[in-house]
This record gives C-alpha cells, sequence and structure tokens, in this order.
C-alpha cells in the first residue's frame, strides 16, 4: 500500500519554502503557532474543494474515508504538488480560480490543478467509479479538455519560433546565404497563412453545419407547439413593454439585485466558498420574483384571459442523436477539400465573329423591310 502523509506534514513543508525565501534556513514555532498555520491551510483546503465544487468527496482524504475521522490524509506521491498548492496560494491564479473566477486563470495552471487534484485522488485508493465523476465534475468546471488542447497549441507557437530562428544560424553551418534564408523564410510564412485559412474555414464550416442541426431540431417541433403556447406567446409580445416597465420599477426585484450585487462585489474582492450557497440562493429568489412580476402584470392587464403557464417545446433528449464532433470535423475537411478543386472549364465552340455580325445585319435589314 502506498504510503500516506497527513496534511500536518505538508503544512511543515510548506511553511518550511516559505521560510527559505525568506532566506531562513529553521525558525522554531511554538504549539500555538504551528496550530493556528495549519488552520488557517485547513480553512483553504476547504476553500479549494468548494471552488472546485468536488465537497462530496472530501471523505476520500480522511482516514478511512470516514468523516467521522480526525485530521487527513493523502498519498506520499502527492506531496511536492500539494506543498506547491498551498505555497501558492495567494498568487493570482490561485486566487482568481478561489474567487470562481475559471476565465481568469491561465490555462497551465488549471491543468496543473486539475491533473494533481485527480492524481492525488487516484493514489488515495479512491474507487475507480467516483474517481471518474471527481474527474468529470472538475473538467467541466473547468473546460479542462479545450485547455489542455489550447495549452499544446500554445506550445507550438515556441517551436515554431525555434525553426524560423535557423535563419540566424552561421552560414558555415548551414551553407544558405541571406537571399536563400529570405525565400526560405517567405515561403514558410506563405505556407502558415494557408494553414491558418484552412483551419478557420473548417471551424466557421463546423459551426455552420451544427447550428443546421439544431434549426431542423427546432423546425421539426413545431408540430409541439400547442394554441395554450401560442397564446402565451402573443400575451407577452402584447404586454412587453407593460412587463419591462413593472421590472424595473419593482422595489422588492431592485432589493434583491442589490444584495445579488453585494454578493459578486464579494466574490470579486475575495471567494470564499461559504457564500457561493448564498449567491445560488439569490439568482433562485431574484428569478421567482421575475415570474410573480409577470403574472401580476398579466392579472391587471388580461382579466377575464386565462394566460396559459409556459412550457418547452424543444427537450434534451431531442438533441441525444446529433452528429459527433468527429462526424462534423470529417465533413469540414471534406468540404474544404471541395472548395480547392477549381470549377471545370467549360470548352466553348470557336465563334467566327464576323459571320455572327453579317447574320446580325442581314436580320436588321429584313425587320426594316418588314416595317415598311
Amino acid at each position: 500500500m502506498d504510503s500516506k502523509i497527513t496534511f500536518s506534514d505538508i503544512c511543515d513543508d510548506v511553511h518550511s519554502e516559505q521560510q527559505k525565501r525568506k532566506g531562513k534556513s529553521f525558525v522554531r514555532r511554538t504549539k500555538n503557532q504551528r496550530t493556528n498555520f495549519l488552520s488557517k491551510n485547513i480553512k483553504y483546503l476547504n476553500e479549494i474543494f468548494k471552488a472546485l465544487e468536488i465537497t462530496d468527496y472530501m471523505k476520500y482524504i480522511k482516514p478511512s474515508f470516514n468523516m467521522d475521522e480526525n485530521g487527513y490524509e493523502f498519498p506520499e506521491k502527492s506531496r511536492f504538488f500539494l506543498v506547491d498548492l498551498f505555497d501558492k496560494y495567494t498568487e493570482d491564479n490561485v486566487l482568481e480560480l478561489r474567487r470562481g473566477h475559471f476565465d481568469k486563470v491561465s490555462d497551465r495552471c488549471i491543468v496543473w490543478i486539475v491533473e494533481g487534484m485527480y492524481r492525488m485522488f487516484m493514489n488515495n485508493g479512491v474507487p475507480k467509479e467516483e474517481l471518474n465523476q471527481i474527474g468529470l465534475i472538475m473538467s467541466n468546471l473547468t473546460d479542462y479538455p479545450v485547455r489542455l488542447r489550447y495549452g499544446k497549441i500554445f506550445r507550438l507557437t515556441y517551436d515554431l519560433e525555434q525553426l524560423a530562428s535557423r535563419a540566424y544560424l552561421p552560414k558555415w553551418r548551414t551553407s544558405l546565404s541571406g537571399n536563400d534564408n529570405c525565400v526560405w523564410l517567405d515561403a514558410m510564412e506563405d505556407d502558415m497563412k494557408v494553414f491558418i485559412k484552412k483551419w478557420q474555414y473548417i471551424y466557421y464550416s463546423m459551426g455552420e453545419d451544427r447550428q443546421m442541426e439544431v434549426d431542423e431540431i427546432q423546425e421539426s417541433n413545431f408540430h409541439r407547439i400547442t394554441t395554450e403556447y401560442e397564446l402565451r406567446a402573443e400575451i407577452e409580445f402584447a404586454l412587453a413593454e407593460k412587463i419591462g416597465e413593472a421590472l424595473r420599477n419593482d422595489e422588492k426585484l431592485a432589493a434583491l439585485e442589490n444584495e445579488l450585487n453585494k454578493e459578486i462585489v464579494y466574490k470579486k474582492t475575495g471567494y470564499h466558498a461559504d457564500k457561493q450557497d448564498s449567491f445560488e440562493y439569490m439568482k433562485k429568489r431574484i428569478y421567482k420574483r421575475q415570474e410573480e412580476i409577470q403574472q401580476e402584470v398579466f392579472d391587471k392587464y388580461c382579466k377575464g384571459v386565462y394566460v396559459p403557464p409556459e412550457e418547452d417545446i424543444v427537450f434534451d433528449s431531442d438533441f441525444e442523436n446529433m452528429k459527433s464532433s468527429k462526424e462534423i470535423l470529417e465533413e469540414a475537411i471534406k468540404n474544404y477539400q471541395e472548395n480547392l478543386v477549381p470549377f471545370p472549364k467549360l470548352e466553348l465552340p470557336d465563334i467566327d465573329i464576323d459571320e455572327v455580325i453579317a447574320k446580325y445585319k442581314i436580320e436588321q435589314n429584313l425587320k426594316r423591310e418588314k416595317e415598311r
């Protein structure tokens, strides 16, 4: 069985790293100081789990996977990652992750944290089914698959730069003249432009193909439109201005939105895990109040008229049989290749232009004689 370490071990290593940067090889701490440092990092640990939305799986870092046990246990293999993570806890990338601002976290940091946390659970002996679920949650939340691939593409720019820099190698190593290097760089630039245009075309073609699928699904569901659906849509359209005015002037809604804005500001200035539930709850309260206001407008202007409840005509199940990503990619590439083929030239017959003009003159003379 893989050896284990405690969270105290990790915190001791974090403290040592921080002291080394200050030029201090050893600093004696009181028991109280060590306890406070541990408590602070336990708070950080909970915030990271909350930010990654995996708090339901915290039992897998408890001894015997039992939440009632004291302390935490981690695999020795993850020591370096965990020490590095908590040592970097106040740096910009980790700070934005704690706030839930994943779009502001670098791709490299996202990949590092997701993979590090996944390996930590894996090396701690988490059951495969639960491990897959943890990976899926973190992946969907952080857009990990795209981040990973974008990072690989970005690293190729370094390879391209290294390749182009060969033009600066001394002539005795390459036997190429300055003009040879210029011609080579120009040709590579032209090739790169074609490459970029190719993948731009394929990307937009994939988007158009997918949008066509969505449009077809929506059109195929027109049969689900009921008279009640049409009636509600007509009433909403007719009262759109009144509904908008009521939403803008409602004091209860304004108070709820102000309260939500405080939560947003709080998240921007420093993410705290315990506030996330309150934030989500506020959004639900606002949506409910918006529905109530809309119904009040209906009651005021539609007395005696039944306003049907809102209903969906497109369901998630309608999108289950859409083309796979690989299929739309292959179709887009095929479309690109077909567009590269020039249109065939039409073989036109040889024309005697003098004969055409003479024939035209004869026809005009005949027309004039008839008019006389």
